[in-house]
């Protein structure tokens, strides 16, 4: 058995996958106080299901892999570790200076927002090391041991060690950990050219604060699930989910905590490209809407699109990971009124507890989720498998009192409003994230999944002309699906710093090399080797005195090469494939050379279902009243009754235990092979 846990701010999923390659599901409340407790609940379920218990259910499980919220929200909480950082002289308010300006520059009452390292637990030592590597001054060793000696007096949790030019000659940094280690001060240690080996020494000291934030944090939390996983019997280690797509082992994820933030989209986003990749589909946009948010990831030729940067809030962290754009609009997002008289959603998020008023948990805010219930999307009495059946009066209840009553419209049309608004966030979104990488959202397919998603995904997809829509039966549950379809990852990075022309015949080889290697030795020690390892080789490359860099792929056959000509013509491909234009004989520049390791883990293999005749009669179970403007009557199946080659005529809605699918009226929905939903519209609704 294969196991994946996905934490959502709403729900915990969980996601099996058996010896006969047969699928089984569960989901349970998140408990955010201990989310291990959800998680343990999630499991329990699955083996209730299974017919089995827990302790049986993970002595047959052979990978185990877990996805995690608790670095997200020990970052945007500002709920971390105490934090010190041990910096060249002179350099202690880096942090503070940040690139010399804040998130919005033009408004001038914005407060600078303080760093996650305060300024008495910042100090600065003697030491420097030149751009070149050379050192210019020693490392002041005594001025070391009272830093530490003061950080310790003061509390500190956890040391961040972040020197000029480090990436260049790392020594000042590894004698500073050599130190801690010797001495009875055992405390999380993040080194700044560890963290990231590139140019830029407030990316990297940026980053290492973040990493060494949310470290301690993190390795609390899994350390804790891990034991009580043992203590339940399980056998194999526990694997955490990365940013990347890529998983870790817990103790490497615990050192590089920093790739963690974002490790639940990234799940979703790498199912997408599964299912690309197994299907027809060359460009294809994911959204997955849960109860909190909603992740956009762009996937082109089955890989989802990367990035080096990512923004939280007014935190800078620079590490690789999936594209993907997070925007506050949920099943759980709140609906509400401003003083303007204009209607809004989220943000914020009802989460789990309260959760939606028809949940009956106590909630008392109108949210997406209750919105759909009232106009029929969302079928009150299935919900959860029926495990929880939701109050349709509770949700009408809410919605008069807080958006139709100050707006003077009926419940129905208030609710209408609702949805709509949400259509707009999220067509919006994926129009933002999709042009900004130089694509056209009509080029690419839609692929919707998430509990919430279903329902908006026609809407959504009539908004920006997109041609074909995908809602996978697992939709509920993809991110967690995704898991299984990863493999370990650790990215290792070196710095360039030269213009292509004056590059040495075979240095980029010479490179590639010593970062291929530390790669080797790495997935050797984790028991990958041979055809169980593979490297994907990337250049970050920019024309000069430019600031943002590109990605150029290296294959093998371009390092034995006499000259630098192809990464000139690749380098100009990407250029021109992202702007729309490339500035021709102008040379190149090199920032710096990364290798991605991958250790190759179990394909995932979703069986294909039979197929069956057009007529999808037989997963009818009769209708349901839904409001789309007016009152109308649509048919209703259900999604585990559907097989493929199955054609469904809208309006209709496609329930199933954890989703429901709306399907508008002039659009057709067929089912493929791999029991998804794929819906078309007519030339008139284009």
């Amino acid at each position: 058995m294969r196991i994946s846990v996905d934490i959502g701010g709403t729900f915990t999923d969980v996601v099996a996958i058996d010896d006969k390659g047969d699928l089984h599901v569960r989901k349970a409340l998140s408990t955010p106080g201990d989310q291990s407790i959800g998680v343990i609940d999630g499991l329990t379920g699955l083996a209730e299901q299974l017919g089995t218990s827990l302790e049986q259910l993970l002595e047959s499980t052979t990978l185990f892999i877990h996805g995690t919220t608790v670095a997200t929200n020990l970052l945007i909480e500002r709920n971390g570790a105490r934090v010190g950082l041990i910096t060249t002289a002179g350099f202690r308010d880096l942090l503070e200076f940040r690139e010399g300006t804040k998130a919005d520059r033009y408004n001038l009452r914005e407060p600078f927002q303080q760093p996650l390292i305060p300024r008495p637990l910042r100090i600065g030592v003697a030491e420097r090391v030149r751009w070149d590597g050379s050192v210019e001054k020693p490392l002041d060793e005594n001025a070391v041991r009272a830093a530490l000696k003061n950080l310790q007096a003061q509390g500190v949790e956890a040391v961040v060690v972040g020197f000029l030019n480090a990436h260049r000659n790392p020594s000042h940094e590894l004698r500073v950990r050599e130190m801690i280690d010797a001495g009875d001060w055992k405390t999380y240690v993040s080194l700044g050219h560890e963290i990231l080996a590139q140019e830029g020494e407030y990316d990297r000291i940026s980053t290492a604060a973040v990493n060494s934030y949310v470290g301690p944090g993190l390795k609390r939390y899994l350390n804790n699930l891990a034991a009580r996983l043992s203590e339940a019997k399980l056998q194999v280690p526990v694997m955490a989910m990365q940013s990347t797509g890529g998983v870790l082992p817990v103790d490497q994820a615990v050192l590089h905590a920093v790739g963690s933030l974002t490790s639940g989209p990234a799940g979703g986003a790498m199912a997408g490209a599964y299912f690309a990749r197994h299907g027809t589909e060359t460009r294809m946009v994911t959204y997955d809407m849960g109860g909190t948010s909603t992740d956009i990831c762009l996937i082109e030729n089955g890989r989802p699109f990367e990035r080096q940067k990512t923004e939280f809030g007014d935190v800078k962290v620079v590490a690789p990971t999936l594209d993907v754009t997070a925007l506050g609009a949920g099943g759980g997002s709140i609906a509400k009124v401003d003083k303007g008289g204009i209607l809004d959603l989220g943000p914020e998020s009802a989460g789990s507890r309260p959760g939606p008023a028809c949940y009956g948990h106590g909630g008392d805010l109108p949210t997406l989720t209750d919105a759909n219930v009232v106009l029929g999307y969302i079928c009150a009495d299935t919900f959860l498998g029926g495990r929880m059946r939701l109050s349709h009066e509770r949700a009408v209840e809410v919605v008069k009192k807080h958006i139709a009553v100050p707006l003077s419209l009926s419940v129905e049309d208030a609710s209408f409003a609702i949805n709509a608004v949400a259509n707009a966030k999220i067509a919006e979104g994926i129009r933002a994230a999709t042009v900004r990488c130089g694509r056209d959202p009509r080029d690419c397919a839609l692929f919707s999944f998430g509990g919430a998603g279903g329902v908006h995904a026609d809407m959504v997809g009539r908004e920006l002309l997109i041609p074909r829509i995908i809602i996978p039966r697992e939709a509920s549950v993809l991110s967690a699906l995704g898991f299984l379809s990863s493999d370990v990852r650790r990215d290792f990075s070196a710095p360039v710093g030269k213009s292509v022309p004056v590059l040495k015949a075979g240095e980029l080889k010479s490179v590639f090399g010593l970062l291929e290697q530390q790669a080797r030795e790495f997935l050797e020690a984790e028991g990958f080797a041979g055809a169980r390892s593979r490297f994907v080789r990337v250049l970050d490359c920019r024309y000069h005195r430019q600031v943002f860099s590109v990605e150029v792929p290296v294959e093998s056959t371009d390092l034995q090469a006499t000259d630098y000509d192809w990464l000139m013509r690749k380098f100009e491909q990407s250029y021109q494939a992202l702007y729309q234009h490339s500035h021709k004989n102008v040379d190149g520049y090199i920032d710096t050379c990364r290798v991605a390791a991958f250790g190759v883990q179990p394909a995932l293999e979703l069986k294909m279902r039979k197929a069956g005749t057009a007529d999808a009669s037989r997963a009818q179970r009769g209708s349901r009243r839904v409001y789309l403007g007016a009152w109308t009557e649509a048919a209703v199946y259900w999604f585990d009754d559907l097989l493929p080659g199955m054609t469904i005529m809208g309006p209709a809605l496609v329930d199933s235990a954890s989703t429901s699918v709306l399907i508008m009226p002039g659009s057709s929905a067929t089912i493929d092979p791999l029991g998804s939903i794929q819906i078309t519209r007519g030339r008139d609704e284009h």
